[in-house]
């Protein structure tokens, strides 16, 4: 196989995967459209002119199995579209089956162009179906998604599935065309080309490398003996610190890629999990056009399923329970992301049961996570579903009940630099807020000084900064912790300096900067350092086996004088000084 073929059927490669992920939204679309025909006649339209490009590419590129096997898919597809094979729940989770199919495909020949694969067992099955096809009248199926009489939201784009939560039964449905109408959404007057992730990852480097040059060139460019009198030189300075600000910007925003195809991919997860548990659920999103770093993005995929599968089999009740509740019988999930500073914010909010602080203490102490006659507030207590083997099903099914899903949620977000609160209410639900970074590569920090030793705290993570007035200063005591008051607020001080273990220049807390922090805790808090040293953006460093992955440490960076820094993981060391 020469070089030109192998590109060929690579370039094939990455654009039917994404293909497959628009027939899935169609596919799921199709449960939905059972009463309006022109709807569906709009996503079977999109649904074959995905499944045609994709048999006759395939077959263009030489992967004849994955042709054959998308022409089987292509008959039922028609049998479907005319109303000869009724649009139930068994031919929907058929051509999902179909469509999962050949993702396995396209993967394995990612990893193996000659890879061949054994088809037959779900060729007979599709065949079958298309065999058995009768004509049958257009009519109302049960879905997993409830019908308009329940007041649920009906997405109108198969390609994107955001519409707003307050859209009543009597407004969800838009004019076809209009909001796509089934239609999968393409960019006008842009073009774009594929670009190896290497080769970015390479040019991102060496941005960071300009970076680090200009900072030191900035910062030193008074001590230039020349700078003070040549105007031009010191123009030119100021205009290179300009231009690699742009650059870096332009250079980060190459990685930022949208969360939709990760929300789409959340459909499928509420379409099967309500299934399996039989539950009637409505899903919907917004925000999905929020950016966010590829590998970021990449690693969240899996934490949010755990989330979602978590909301639909824990968090929404049955349907005769939400009747006796008197709710709707059909419970509401609600995925959505928002940038909040240089976070974004990615929120997980269920209209179930919410969370019983009194029955997950009785279940940890009777699982042996905590001792018997154990005592914790509302908020510690739902802490408790992330640890280690705690789950409140009575019996382990293929979805939950082993304890290690919101294990893995915690320890991926962690892995991440994010952090995951709770908000829920009894009876009303309940809001997993995951906050993450937007990117890992650079990062807003505030440089501060401890002792003779300088550290990176991240801005995304400071409130503000003040020092403390002595009288606004109430010392520790036995038994009681030190706190500093300010604006009405009192706050418990950590000094950041005992909590890593340096040398304290500064004991009293009047003599020290406070930096006060809100957004990582649901209760603000202080930390204490000798000095703020100023603000910097640094490109962070992978750090050496010796210290890599210690508990507080994110990473590294270069500061303008050349000298080494670590980046401080603020909420790793306030949780493990608690």
């Amino acid at each position: 196989m020469d070089d030109f073929e192998r590109e060929m059927k690579t370039g094939f490669l990455d654009e039917a995967e994404q293909m497959l992920a628009d027939a899935e939204q169609c596919f799921l679309g199709i449960e939905k459209s059972v009463n309006d025909p022109t709807l569906k006649a709009q996503i079977f339209e999109q649904i074959l002119r995905l499944a045609h490009n994709i048999k006759g590419s395939a077959a263009a590129v030489g992967f004849e199995e994955l042709s054959k096997f998308t022409h089987h898919f292509e008959s039922l597809l028609l049998k479907v579209k005319k109303n000869e094979v009724a649009t139930d729940a068994a031919v929907v989770g058929l051509l999902l089956k179909g469509n999962d199919q050949m993702r396995v495909m396209l993967k394995e020949l990612k990893e193996d162009l000659t890879a061949h694969f054994d088809n037959g067992a779900l060729i007979n099955e599709i065949m079958t179906a298309t065999a058995n096809s009768v004509h049958v009248k257009p009519a109302a199926e049960a879905a997993w998604t409830p019908s308009a009489s329940t007041a649920a939201p009906q997405p109108v784009s198969m390609a994107v599935s955001e519409y707003s939560p307050a859209v009543t039964a009597s407004a969800t449905a838009e004019p076809a065309g209009e909001a796509g109408g089934g239609k999968v959404a393409v960019a006008s007057g842009t073009e774009s080309i594929r670009v190896s992730l290497e080769r970015l990852d390479a040019l991102i480097n060496h941005v960071g490398e300009l970076v680090i040059a200009q900072t030191f060139l900035s910062e030193y460019k008074e001590s230039l003996g020349v700078l003070s009198e040549d105007e031009a030189l010191q123009k030119q300075i100021s205009e290179l610190e300009k231009i690699t600000s742009e650059i870096q910007h332009i250079s980060m925003s190459l990685r930022m890629v949208p969360l939709r195809q990760t929300f789409q991919k959340m459909q499928r997860i509420v379409r099967d999990t309500s299934k399996a548990v039989g539950k009637e659920v409505i899903f919907f999103t917004t925000g999905d056009d929020t950016e966010i770093d590829k590998t970021v993005l990449e690693r969240i995929g899996d934490p949010l399923v755990h989330l979602i599968r978590n909301a639909v089999d824990h968090g929404l009740e049955s349907a005769d329970a939400r009747r006796a509740a008197k709710k709707v019988p059909s419970g509401t999930i609600h995925l959505s992301a928002h940038h909040q500073g240089g976070n974004i914010v990615i929120e997980v909010r269920d209209d179930g049961g919410g969370l019983d602080a009194a029955k997950l203490l009785a279940k940890a102490i009777e699982k042996g996570i905590l001792p018997a006659g154990a005592q914790l507030s509302d908020n510690d207590a739902y802490q408790l579903i992330f640890a280690p083997g705690f789950s409140t099903k009575a019996e382990v099914s293929e979805l939950s009940g082993r304890g290690v899903g919101m294990d893995v949620v915690r320890s991926n977000i962690k892995a991440l630099q994010g952090t995951i609160q709770i908000q829920t209410r009894l009876g009303h639900g309940t809001c997993f807020r995951v906050i993450l970074p937007l990117t890992l590569a650079i990062v807003d920090g505030m440089i501060v000084r401890l002792g003779g030793e300088r550290y990176i705290v991240p801005l995304a993570n400071i409130s503000e900064s003040v020092r403390p007035r002595r009288q606004d200063v109430d010392v520790a005591s036995p038994g009681t912790v030190e706190t500093i008051r300010h604006r009405g607020e009192t706050l418990p001080v950590f000094r950041l300096a005992e909590l890593l273990g340096r040398p304290n220049a500064h004991p009293n807390a009047w003599e020290s900067i406070a930096l006060v922090v809100r957004d990582l805790k649901e209760h603000p808090f202080s930390l204490l350092v000798d000095d703020i040293v100023g603000s910097q953006q640094v490109v962070i460093k992978p750090l050496g086996a010796d210290i890599a992955g210690l508990p507080g440490i994110a990473g590294g960076a270069i500061l303008g004088d050349g000298q080494a820094a670590l980046i401080l993981d603020i909420n790793q060391i306030i949780e493990a000084a608690s």
